[in-house]
């Protein structure tokens, strides 16, 4: 694993599709934080997570009035929900390198912000990669992300990230 975890601001996605696969502690690879729009939504509506969430050492971020304007400027702009604009303001505000979200629109709109956007499958695979997750245990969140998850995934996609955990599996092997 690297020598200093990266800075990431989590989204409700992750939260709630890790969460339903036993795989919340992924979230552990990253010095991560929360909005809280996105804590508060997550555990007053007790979503998958909500327990997770509440006992983890996940910093809540309570927004400055600045990152409240630009939040809601993003909300305004590019039509995304206020968590998703809360955590992508405070990635701009206070320098955070990653954005964990599985909704479309905002990581389009994170990226467009110049932000590090992963998702779901994006965390897990760096899991592996980083020998946090064996290789069984993240083939099983994968599948379990694809077939018992709320997380929507095209089995295109589902086939294309069973390949590249092949890939990395045989890479790895090879090294």
């Amino acid at each position: 694993m690297s020598e200093e975890k990266r800075k990431a601001v989590l989204n409700t996605g992750p939260i709630i599709h890790l969460s339903e696969v036993e795989c919340f502690n992924v979230i552990e690879i990253f010095h991560t934080v929360v909005p809280k729009a996105v804590y508060n939504e997550v555990v007053r509506y007790r979503k998958p997570g909500s327990k997770e969430l509440r006992e983890s050492k996940i910093e809540v971020i309570e927004l400055t009035e600045d990152e409240k304007v630009l939040a809601k400027r993003l909300c305004d702009l590019y039509r995304i929900e206020v968590g998703e604009a809360e955590a992508i303001a405070i990635c701009i505000s206070r320098d955070y390198e990653l954005f964990l979200t599985d909704d479309k629109d905002a990581r389009e709109v994170g990226e467009l912000h110049d932000i590090e956007v992963h998702g779901s499958l994006g965390v897990i695979l760096r899991a592996y990669r980083e020998g946090i997750f064996e290789y069984e245990h993240v083939k099983n969140a994968i599948h379990g992300l694809y077939r018992k998850s709320s997380l929507f995934m095209t089995q295109r996609v589902y086939e294309r990230v069973v390949r590249m955990l092949e890939e990395y599996r045989e890479t790895a092997q090879n090294a």
